[in-house]
């Protein structure tokens, strides 16, 4: 029976909260002015968008939950991108089960609806602009490549070889 490999546990559970977080902020692109709106009426702002993008209640209790959908999807696609990942490179099922309940935890704790990783990367892609649109798909797009490349990579061989081994080859 293969081992389970924590380490390689550790580099695609972090692999998935960038890639979760990258494919979030691809929504929040979709939905910017709603976003923005919503985000600044629920601060206590007065806005004059809110009656304009959220004519009925219908609507504004439809907005949030079609956002934290893609939250799920995002793990859903993770699962699938690791669990072939392990299999294509023969690492052990259970490896892929740990990530997603892990995963699942902290999709439960919320980490993603309280910004956590978007107030710890803020300063990062603000740099890019201070618009927030901008901030968004830049954001997005790099997360979410950096999220596959850090899935990718916790497979690659050669990251788990000891010296002793690269030196014989």
């Amino acid at each position: 029976m293969k081992k389970i490999n924590f380490f390689v546990i550790l580099i695609q559970l972090s692999g998935m909260i960038f890639l979760i977080h990258g494919i979030l902020q691809l929504r929040y692109y979709s939905v910017a002015e709603q976003y923005i709106c919503a985000v600044k009426h629920f601060q206590g702002q007065q806005t004059d968008c809110w009656n304009e993008l959220f004519p009925t209640k219908e609507i504004l209790l439809d907005f949030w939950p079609s956002i934290y959908i893609w939250i799920f999807l995002g793990l859903l696609i993770g699962i699938f991108v690791i669990s072939f990942l392990n299999w294509k490179h023969k690492f052990s099922s259970l490896n892929s089960i740990i990530v997603a309940i892990v995963m699942y935890i902290i999709i439960r704790l919320k980490f993603f609806r309280r910004g956590v990783f978007s107030r710890l990367f803020h300063s990062f892609t603000s740099a890019f602009s201070d618009d927030i649109t901008v901030q968004f798909i830049v954001g997005g797009v790099l997360f979410t490549l950096m999220g596959l490349a850090i899935l990718w990579l916790s497979v690659h061989p050669s990251w788990f070889s000891s010296r002793k081994d690269l030196v014989s080859n």
